[in-house]
């Protein structure tokens, strides 16, 4: 009986500790609201297709960040709320910061020895992030790298065989950093770039009557525009370069860079200081956007939807497509989470950011939007788009490049790295179909080297002469004519006689 006892505890202490569960405690740094519906979505799609293993259970702590958008909170506040978070929730993984500038301090933090656990970033793009020697514990799946941008750009101007463009920003940080970024890449490929700086906050009309718009005619043709990371900023420029003409000269190619998009970018359909929206739509009719694959109209729509049929939220701000990375992050973590279990069985090694770092690299898998590439860093690879803005401007845009993320097969990224991914580009009959006008126009930037000037000044040289000898000849003769009139030996006229016919003298 005793025995029986005993081995029916024995046989219930392995039931209690075969179903107990270990609790997962994230740490969530956030800016937008909806940056917490979607994590949540994200982790209910997972769970129902059984990427969470049974032996986990996810507590998500939220805090408020970025206080450099929010006037309200002190400077860096989110890294004090991350410290908390570690030291008296005693969080284990992390998600965000979303900012920059928070993210490189927390970054530090996760990665100190004492720490050592996950960071999974979703929208800081700060490049410096890339360093993994101070970074190591980091992995980022935000679509907005400056670095890997300024590569698409680049190839998009080697594969026109352009020389000279014109880059044109503002003071704007998300403009900063990219031309930073987008101005050396050209350069060193050989490309000059012409650069226009403006405040964010200029007005069409103070754009259109600067100097600096003027001097951009003489420069160049191949007009790169970035005020900000969105696309609707290139109004003031846009509207002011087709009130001086230029959207309608044949030479001008414009290209709008969009390193983020939200739920209402189309700027041509923006109620800007009292235009028209025709008038609009004729200043970006014929223009082109680089811009990242993914964050089309028919994409953010779906994922909008697909937001308020799972939470019943619907993003006030229409930042949707900024905001998607943070659905492939989590599926991301749950992902390496997965393979970690079922590699070791170790319900505790989630919580090592070293190791988890190495499950969460060099992987491929399936986001929202398409195919997500983590490279060796533990950094996303974007795709991008070149698209054509047609006549009758609207939201169905004509693709004309995709450069698209690979991985080699066959290749090991412990050996080669990041040299595993390299770019596909892809030219459809569209683009093979445009006559791009050149870099430098025939008749030059002034138009100096179709100038007549100087065949109307030899012209009228030679008329000139030409009168002027005409002038001189006739003067001349008559001043010979008028000396014979007043020569000595002439017969006087009155000496003169008429004799009749018939006379004989």
């Amino acid at each position: 009986m005793r025995s029986n006892l005993c081995a029916a505890i024995f046989f219930l202490s392995q039931v209690v500790l075969t179903t107990q569960t270990t609790v997962i405690k994230i740490g969530h740094i956030y800016y937008f609201e909806a940056e917490r519906a979607v994590m949540q979505m994200a982790y209910e799609d997972m769970k129902e297709q059984n990427l969470l293993p049974d032996v986990y259970e996810i507590q998500v702590i939220t805090r408020m960040g970025c206080a450099s958008y929010n006037a309200s909170l002190p400077i860096i506040f989110g890294v004090k709320e991350a410290t908390d978070l570690y030291f008296k929730e005693n969080v284990k993984v992390f998600f965000g910061s979303p900012c920059s500038e928070e993210a490189v301090v927390i970054g530090q933090m996760a990665a100190t020895v004492n720490w050592n656990i996950p960071l999974i970033g979703y929208l800081a793009s700060d490049d410096t992030l890339t360093n993994k020697a101070i970074y190591s514990t980091l992995v980022r799946t935000g679509v907005v790298s400056q670095n890997f941008f300024a590569q698409a750009v680049t190839f998009l101007v080697q594969k026109n065989g352009w020389k000279k463009v014109a880059y044109v920003g503002s003071d704007a940080l998300g403009s900063t950093l990219n031309r930073q970024a987008i101005v050396p890449s050209l350069t060193s490929a050989g490309v000059t770039v012409y650069q226009m700086v403006i405040p964010l906050s200029s007005t069409w009309q103070s754009v259109a009557n600067s100097k600096a718009i003027v001097d951009l005619k003489a420069n160049a043709r191949v007009v790169f525009i970035m005020l900000n990371s969105e696309m609707n900023a290139s109004v003031p420029f846009m509207a002011a370069a087709h009130s001086l003409g230029y959207t309608e000269d044949p030479d001008f190619i414009f290209i709008i860079i969009s390193s983020q998009s939200n739920f209402a970018s189309r700027p041509w359909d923006s109620n800007y200081d009292g235009m028209s929206y025709s008038y609009l739509r004729e200043a970006y009719e014929g223009a082109y956007i680089i811009r990242v694959t993914g964050q089309d109209f028919a994409t953010v729509k779906k994922f909008r939807q697909r937001l308020l049929a799972s939470q019943q939220y619907t993003n006030p701000i229409g930042n949707d497509a900024q905001i998607i990375p943070m659905y492939d992050a989590v599926v991301l973590f749950l992902t390496a989470l997965n393979r970690s279990w079922a590699d070791t069985r170790n319900e505790s090694l989630y919580a090592n950011g070293a190791v988890m770092f190495d499950y969460m690299k060099n992987v491929v898998y399936q986001g929202f939007s398409g195919k997500v590439f983590i490279n060796n860093n533990g950094d996303r690879i974007p795709s991008y788009e070149f698209v054509l803005l047609p006549k009758q401007v609207d939201r169905a845009y004509t693709v004309l490049m995709s450069i698209d993320a690979t991985r080699l097969n066959g290749c090991d990224p412990v050996a080669k790295g990041n040299l595993c991914y390299p770019y596909n580009i892809t030219v459809t009959d569209d683009y093979r179909s445009v006559i791009w006008p050149p870099d430098h126009p025939i008749c030059g930037y002034r138009h100096e080297l179709c100038d007549n000037t100087l065949y109307y000044v030899l012209g009228g040289t030679l008329m000139a002469a030409a009168i002027g000898i005409a002038v001189i000849f006739y003067a001349v003769r008559k001043r010979k004519q008028r000396l014979i009139y007043l020569m000595p030996w002439q017969v006087p006229l009155d000496s003169i006689k008429m004799l009749s016919s018939g006379t004989v003298v």
